[in-house]
């Protein structure tokens, strides 16, 4: 089924995939950071409904970059090492605003998303470092495009149920931390 609608993503993306191929994938990977950032702004004054928007735009590019390589046949091991650390500072800055704009407003809220932010880099440190001993390591929901997802979606709600979504992310990305070692434990 997913496989299905990732086709169907994919063949929609196939024109605006085809104009962005005239940019090197790599730079449509630092427009995304940007636009990611910008994102950041928005949580910190408590303008989430916005910066749900403009983190979606961002996540775009986060797409884009990988297909306008595949079509241009620019795919490269640096291209997916400069993704991966940009996706990191992404991650990082969307939920520091986040904390930061709950910091004064509600302090449950911040340390959840602290939380999230442990949990998020905790997610993507236990696979490079399966990755690094040989065994591939993709397993759990809270990985980065479900985190995301929560993310823009909780942020239609506003900062006051958003928090609820800080929840669903504090224990998506943790379980995953620990479900992601109890299976490279099993497969070392």
């Amino acid at each position: 089924m997913i496989e299905i609608l990732n086709i169907k993503c994919r063949r929609t993306l196939q024109p605006v995939t085809r104009f962005f191929g005239k940019l090197h994938p790599n730079f449509l990977t630092f427009i995304g950071f940007l636009i990611t950032v910008s994102a950041s702004i928005f949580y910190a004054r408590g303008i989430f409904w916005l910066g749900g928007i403009v983190l979606l735009v961002g996540g775009l590019f986060d797409v884009l970059d990988g297909e306008v390589a595949e079509l241009t046949n620019r795919i490269s091991k640096f291209g997916a090492f400069w993704d991966s650390c940009l996706d990191r500072y992404s991650d990082f800055i969307v939920l520091f605003g986040i904390f930061y704009w709950y910091l004064s407003t509600n302090r449950l809220a911040s340390i959840l998303a602290l939380l999230t932010i442990l949990g998020s880099f905790i997610v993507s440190y236990i696979r490079a470092r399966a990755e690094g001993i040989g065994i591939e390591c993709k397993v759990g929901l809270g990985q980065r495009a479900f985190r995301v997802f929560i993310i823009v979606i909780g942020s239609f709600f506003g900062p006051e149920l958003f928090v609820w979504f800080l929840w669903i992310l504090v224990l998506a990305t943790n379980l995953t931390a620990f479900y992601r070692m109890w299976y490279v434990w099993k497969r070392s």
